[in-house]
């Protein structure tokens, strides 16, 4: 079970450091196998790994660059994220393929620098709502998760091993994003079954054995955490907006560890 905290473009500086203090005081049940991640900032990194080193919560970046360094204006590097001791990065987040015109291609170049630097990525996949209306979500999410995959369906095969390893992937339908809308449980349940058929089809591998955990997003709070969270395809959450609450988000965090 993973439960990641992405606090987007949020929030002020002593917010943060409440955050960060509450979630380093988190203490996990005895036998709880939940691994707890959240997503500051990049002016928070130093901050963040100042404050969880010595603890069992890992934090990651919200984007990284595909290439490993150059001209590029306002953008950071994975190694750069690695050596601030980021262990984390999630790449293809609806908000940056709307609003900085990601591609799947250019999202899949940015997983394979991801992975070859060390970085756990979380790849995004979802729908908008125009989509849903239109009885085509399935194809849409299968076929976006093919296309940011299709450089890691070209590795060798130890090389593919190695990155399914590692990657995880995070349903989030993009009109349950920040809206108080959430998918009925039904929806969520056939959704990650699709998505893990589809990476059965794509790389001869039954999942989630194989390690690929599948996460949902999309207005996940302490309140349906645990209907959400307790659906067999469902292997953790993509948390917003109740992350930066540090009382529901370790809540949810809790529901997670009893999973």
């Amino acid at each position: 079970m993973i439960i990641a905290g992405n606090w987007k473009m949020n929030p002020d500086h002593q917010a943060a450091e409440a955050l960060l203090e509450a979630l380093s005081d988190y203490t996990p049940a005895s036998d709880s196998n939940c691994e707890i991640v959240c997503f500051p900032p990049a002016c928070y990194f130093s901050m963040a790994n100042q404050a969880l080193a010595k603890t069992g919560v890992r934090w990651g970046a919200q984007n990284c660059h595909q290439e490993s360094g150059g001209a590029y204006t306002g953008e950071i590097s994975a190694q750069m994220i690695k050596e601030q001791g980021g262990a984390w990065v999630i790449l293809g987040h609806s908000e940056r393929r709307q609003y900085f015109a990601e591609t799947d291609a250019l999202v899949g170049q940015k997983i394979v620098t991801a992975l070859q630097t060390g970085l756990r990525p979380i790849l995004c996949v979802g729908e908008s709502e125009e989509v849903r209306n239109k009885h085509s979500h399935d194809n849409f999410v299968q076929s976006q998760l093919e296309a940011s995959l299709e450089l890691v369906a070209q590795m060798s095969p130890d090389a593919q091993k190695k990155a399914l390893a590692q990657l995880v992937i995070a349903y989030e339908p993009v009109w349950a994003i920040g809206t108080g809308k959430v998918a009925s449980l039904l929806d969520i349940e056939a959704m990650h079954q699709g998505l893990l058929q589809k990476m059965e089809a794509l790389f001869g591998v039954q999942l989630p054995e194989a390690g690929v955990p599948i996460l949902y997003g999309g207005s996940v709070n302490d309140a349906n955490a645990a209907d959400i969270l307790g659906l067999k395809p469902v292997s953790g959450a993509l948390v917003g907006g109740a992350s930066l609450k540090p009382d529901a988000f370790l809540s949810i965090c809790h529901i997670a560890d009893k999973k």
